[in-house]
């Protein structure tokens, strides 16, 4: 048997194992070329790139960017839509950008096509015979082979079953084949991964089935414990290096309640760490700002977590409203949750003169800043006729772009208003005057950071914010001080949740995550609708 398992449970330098030990020695045997590392996700295959390993880069990457490539770089389908939903306007798909490392596609729950697409992909993922499928969702699929066999185009989960059907040996036909969270992938990736493996003279399939957290899109901690290998080829990671006792008490007496699961010895740190409950709920949301704030005020990082981005939205009204700063690193492209972005250095741009917001550093424009304020203030009546073209014309000049403005210049752009203009920083009226002259259509986008700039100083906007707010899917991997962690569940969800199964042991492997994302302080939220875990039980 020439495959190992590297069972790592949560905080234990899963990925830092591999790096450090199992790449160098591979490596060593076998020479640079001859290992490849792949992930399913873009995020964990970027960790492994950025631990500078003694391999080609284009041997690290996404298993799906893997199959791209030795499909000699086919057409995704999915980055053709608009022609589909000319065609089969009844099965419209919301689309989305095709991505080679992380096939995720926007959905939109009202639209029919998108629902026969998500069913599709996960039979397909689970390997389930076409005879078996509900019948609209065979329809569809038979239509849209048909619209891309005549268009020649791949879908992404087309990328796996091609390669599996097609493709012998993985890109570089490597000695050593390595897969990061294999937990993650579905019966139908690791059948292609096994299928590579089984060329190469061993392979490590790194993970842990505990948080095997992908089930709705084919992801199967059966699949990546089966077949059974020999004992000798299971390795176990066992410390902790995150996770305090108490918060190991509750998240190891939380996973115990799956019906399946590669149970290993796993120890927490020493620190004794805490467990709270709090009477805020996913509606009540104030307790559980307030406990944020108050460990954020401690110099502590915090996370707030749920297992449905919706379910975080009067949570994240509340803290816009209150000035909180806060985002999530690991989904930049979702705005909700990093609603700072591009608003924060427009505005720390317009208060580069101000005393309060840059002490001894202030000082006048540079053209660069100069350009990104003006954007978004009316033109008439704050600037001289064509001076906002000026101030875009220098800002593009590489020489002149971070020079900084002369009072004749301000005065050339800025005519009669330019006396106001610096009177308003003088009085500490910075920002009313920016905020009565904004453009009505960069209000809303500027909202949000000017009451950060209120209500916590221009400070709070140049640091990166230490609050963490999304999904537990979206920090799968990280880690915070303390985490916040609401009970929701959706009502599809509620439904797998009261019958055993795979299904309720994805919902425990979710929570399971969201608590072990900890390194001192786990707060349980409050129930607030019958769509909720009991911590409790």
């Amino acid at each position: 048997m020439n495959e190992y398992r590297l069972h790592g449970p949560p905080g234990t330098g899963k990925t830092r194992a591999l790096a450090t030990r199992w790449v160098p020695k591979a490596v060593e045997k076998f020479g640079p070329k001859g290992v490849v590392i792949c992930s399913l996700t873009k995020t964990a295959a970027t960790e492994i790139a950025a631990r500078d390993l003694p391999i080609p880069q284009h041997n690290v990457g996404t298993l799906h960017a893997l199959a791209f490539r030795s499909l000699s770089r086919p057409t995704i389908a999915e980055g053709q839509v608009a022609d589909w939903n000319d065609l089969e306007p009844s099965f419209k798909l919301s689309g989305g950008k095709p991505s080679m490392d992380e096939p995720e596609i926007r959905q939109d729950k009202n639209n029919r096509g998108d629902e026969l697409m998500a069913l599709a992909q996960v039979y397909r993922h689970n390997r389930i015979p076409r005879e078996a499928w509900r019948q609209d969702v065979a329809v569809f699929q038979k239509r849209w082979e048909d619209w891309m066999d005549a268009e020649g185009l791949v879908d992404f989960t087309g990328l796996m079953e091609l390669a599996l059907e097609e493709v012998t040996y993985a890109p570089g036909n490597p000695d050593v084949f390595i897969v990061d969270e294999a937990q993650d992938c579905s019966v139908l990736e690791l059948e292609l991964v096994r299928k590579w493996n089984s060329q190469a003279h061993y392979a490590v399939l790194a993970g842990d089935g505990d948080q095997a957290i992908y089930g709705w899109r084919g992801g199967s901690a059966r699949a990546f414990l089966s077949p059974d290998i020999p004992e000798e080829n299971n390795y176990h990671l066992t410390q902790s290096y995150r996770v305090p006792q108490a918060v190991h008490a509750i998240a190891a007496k939380w996973i115990q309640k799956a019906s399946y699961r590669y149970a290993v010895e796993y120890l927490p740190r020493e620190e004794p760490g805490s467990v709270d409950y709090s009477q805020g709920n996913g509606r009540h949301v104030a307790p559980l700002v307030a406990e944020a704030v108050a460990d954020l005020e401690r110099g502590k990082s915090v996370m707030i977590l749920a297992t449905c981005g919706f379910m975080l939205r009067p949570l994240i009204a509340s803290l816009r409203a209150s000035g909180v700063p806060f985002h999530n690193p690991h989904r930049s492209t979702q705005g909700a949750w990093n609603p700072l972005r591009g608003g924060a250095q427009r505005l720390l741009s317009y208060l580069r003169p101000d005393p309060k917001a840059f002490g001894d550093k202030a000082q006048l424009w540079s053209w660069a800043e100069a350009k990104a304020w003006t954007e978004i203030v009316r033109a008439k009546g704050v600037l001289t006729r064509g001076g906002k073209s000026w101030i875009s014309t220098l800002s593009q000049d590489k020489e002149r772009c971070f020079d900084r403005m002369s009072s004749e210049d301000g005065r050339a752009a800025f005519g009669d208003c330019w006396d106001t203009l610096r009177e308003a920083f003088a009085r500490g009226r910075s920002l009313e005057w920016l905020e009565e002259n904004l453009l009505a259509s960069r209000r809303q986008s500027m909202e949000y950071s000017m009451t950060v700039a209120r209500k916590r100083g221009a400070k709070a906007l140049k640091e990166e914010p230490k609050l963490t707010v999304g999904s537990i899917h979206s920090v799968k991997g990280a880690q915070a001080d303390t985490v916040i962690l609401l009970p929701d569940i959706s009502p599809s969800g509620m439904k797998e949740w009261s019958k055993p199964g795979d299904s309720k042991d994805g919902i425990i492997r979710t929570f399971y995550v969201g608590m072990t994302r900890a390194k001192e302080r786990l707060i349980l939220g409050g129930r607030w609708s019958p769509y909720s875990v009991d911590w409790r039980m």
